[in-house]
């Protein structure tokens, strides 16, 4: 035998004597031997654990949506000066923010209905629980796309109404001097009136407390020779 041989298998003697090997056996954690693969190829989660993860469990459940409206003398509305905080008082135990909330206009800008979009589908059946309750409002389910599609001006446009028919683009933006609007072109249209049909333009504002601030400022003030009242959209 050749001393390289020889030398080798003293070590392998030496090292089946060693107790040692078999403690670095004995001291790997458990946690390590749970992920180990096995003879499949494939490694042992534990699953249990992840089936009672709150996150995950919370997240199966979904959103749900729904609209919101009076349904008073038989007419699907909404009061027009009604605010997204009044509507999330109401349904105080649905867990609602401003951002759950969208307000839905007709070509006129009178507020018809609110869409609301719910955390889960048990605050939804919460909120038809509170509005059957006080008979005052009345909610259907509407499908998540309808929600995705409404636009919302999220407090960030006033309406100004009885604006004078001849004004142009700079009479408009000289009587809103001192406010941060957008710059025109303005949406302007007519609305149905007595004795002569009312004259209405948006403005958009770049926050809403640059909305806010012009309507505190200039509702009821003139525009040319007429009286221009002014309404935040929300």
């Amino acid at each position: 035998m050749s001393r390289l041989a020889a030398a080798v298998l003293r070590r392998g003697v030496a090292a089946s004597r060693d107790p040692s090997s078999s403690r670095l056996a004995a001291s790997v954690p458990a946690s390590a031997r749970l992920f180990s693969a096995d003879a499949s190829g494939e490694a042992a989660a534990p699953a249990a654990d992840s089936q009672n993860d709150p996150f995950l469990k919370a997240s199966s459940e979904g959103l749900a949506f729904g609209r919101f409206y009076s349904n008073i003398g038989g007419i699907n509305r909404l009061e027009k000066n009604m605010l997204k905080t009044d509507i999330i008082h109401h349904l105080d135990r649905c867990g609602l923010s401003l951002d759950d909330v969208k307000i839905d206009y007709n070509r006129g800008f009178n507020p018809l209905c609110a869409l609301l979009r719910f955390p889960s589908k048990a605050a939804f059946t919460t909120a038809i629980r509170q509005t059957s309750q006080s008979r005052l409002y009345k909610m259907d389910t509407i499908s998540r796309d309808e929600w995705d599609l409404k636009q919302s001006f999220d407090g960030k446009a006033v309406l100004l109404q009885g604006v004078p028919r001849n004004a142009l683009p700079e009479d408009i933006e000289r009587f809103l001097c001192g406010t941060n609007f957008e710059p025109p072109p303005f949406e302007s249209f007519l609305r149905p009136g007595v004795p002569e049909p009312i004259r209405m333009v948006l403005v958009k504002f770049c926050t809403k407390t640059d909305a806010m601030n012009a309507f505190i400022t200039k509702n009821r003030s003139f525009c040319l020779n007429n009286q221009v009242s002014m309404r935040v959209l929300q």
